[in-house]
């Protein structure tokens, strides 16, 4: 049950006992106070009867006793110097006088059962003698009696009731409060394995499922960061390692030759670049995941950026020995939001990686064409294509294909691109076959065609 039912069972069980007894005060007035016994004598009618020593109010009062006492019997009024002032019992008369002796008589008699009550006024007494119509095991409790015994029940069942639900809510929110504060102090202090199951409300469930989901997700960033550190670790050293041993050789006069000099400097200079890359590559990555690298996007003409950014690479892949065709086919007002610095790496990282996995001589193909509601730009190769087991994982961080398991990097490039498209809100996916080369493509929401 949820803690907002809970609540409000609590609160209708509370509201519902003051409820009740005005309902039920308000059947007790409408069907017990009778007011319209006209047989009784009027009060001017009885005043000199008590010697001027009643009120209208006590008058009252006795008028509607003898009115509920009348429900349930034959009922007969006299003072206390037994003047009868009123009778629905036929051994008795209006008007007449009885001795002490002739009530006592009917008060012994086994045959009928008498009710004899006495009501004192200032300086008299009235009373009252009911002849009960029926068993008196049917009028134990007086009828006029019985509203108050069932709002007595009521309110007492109510009270029980809602002392009840309120230390059952507060026992159930209170327990599960405090395994959540153990359970969240201790995954704060690195308890990541910590599994935490709490019993309680969909609030309280809800509540335990998305802290999972968290210690989850600081698992999976605990693992991603080690092996990140481990990739960085690993991929560094390499190019570090061939530096200094190409350099500890020349030093120790290994390498004496001048042809063979210039070959292990040409080395060094080479690893050096790639150490230089691989460290771009690694801060672009760490301020895009921290959210440093954030820029302000100006709308760009789209199409006279991608021709101008065709010319620049094919200048790239013509120097590298393979062909480079380009296929701009958009119309000329076409205005994107996009940070150009951080678009064209994106680019030159697709178009070099074409470059790099497939052979001399390959076809690299850089197209763009209109949507109905965008444009598409594809960057495609003739190469020899990915594994399909690869295409799942191509974006991730670290991750390398099966061609590229003897590159040097760091498999950073394409996780960059998926972060530069996603940052823009571009879509990017990857299409590939073996033998059949591979194909990019990315789909930009346009603002005005």
């Amino acid at each position: 049950m949820k803690i907002k039912t809970q609540a409000r069972l609590l609160v209708v069980s509370i509201v519902l006992v003051p409820v009740l007894i005005t309902l039920m005060n308000l059947i007790h007035s409408i069907f017990v106070n009778i007011d319209n016994v006209t047989e009784l004598p009027a009060f001017e009618e009885v005043y000199d009867s008590f010697h001027k020593n009643i009120s209208p109010d006590e008058w009252e009062s006795i008028t509607r006793f003898v009115a509920r006492s009348s429900n349930f019997g034959e009922v007969t009024v006299f003072t206390d110097d037994y003047y009868i002032l009123y009778s629905t019992n036929a051994e008795f008369n209006s008007g007449d006088f009885l001795d002490r002796e002739s009530v006592l008589s009917l008060l012994e008699e086994k045959s009928s059962t008498y009710i004899f009550t006495t009501r004192n006024l200032e300086e008299s007494r009235i009373f009252i003698l009911t002849k009960a119509i029926s068993p008196l095991s049917r009028f134990k409790v007086p009828f006029f009696f019985i509203p108050f015994i069932v709002i007595f029940i009521f309110s007492t069942l109510l009270t029980i009731l809602s002392i009840v639900l309120a230390i059952f809510i507060t026992r159930t929110i209170t327990h599960s409060v405090q395994v959540l504060e153990e359970a969240t102090r201790r995954i704060a202090e690195g308890e990541l394995d910590l599994k935490v199951d709490v019993k309680g409300s969909n609030e309280i469930i809800s509540l335990t499922k998305s802290l999972n989901k968290m210690r989850d997700a600081l698992k999976e960033d605990e693992l991603r960061r080690s092996r990140f550190i481990m990739g960085v670790t690993h991929d560094l050293k390499t190019p570090l390692a061939l530096i200094k041993g190409y350099a500890e050789a020349i030093e120790d006069g290994v390498i004496e030759a001048p042809e063979q000099r210039a070959s292990a400097a040409e080395i060094i200079i080479e690893k050096t670049d790639q150490l230089e890359d691989m460290i771009n590559d690694l801060i672009s990555y760490v301020r895009m995941e921290t959210g440093e690298l954030r820029t302000q996007l100006d709308y760009i003409n789209l199409t006279a950026f991608l021709q101008k950014l065709a010319k620049t690479l094919s200048n790239d892949v013509e120097l590298l020995q393979h062909t480079f065709i380009s296929e701009i086919d958009l119309p000329q007002k076409i205005s994107v939001p996009m940070d150009e610095k951080l678009i064209i790496r994106a680019f030159e990282n697709l178009v070099h990686n074409a470059v790099r996995y497939t052979p001399n001589g390959s076809i690299i193909r850089f197209a763009a064409v209109p949507l109905n509601y965008g444009a598409e730009i594809t960057i495609s190769d003739n190469g020899p294509g990915l594994d399909k087991n690869d295409l799942p994982h191509i974006f991730e961080m670290f991750y390398r294909g099966s061609a590229s398991r003897r590159e040097q990097g760091m498999g950073l490039g394409l996780a960059v691109v998926k972060w530069v498209m996603d940052y823009h809100g571009w879509l990017i996916t990857v299409s590939s076959e073996q033998g059949l080369g591979t194909k990019f493509i990315i789909t930009v929401p346009l603002v005005d065609i």
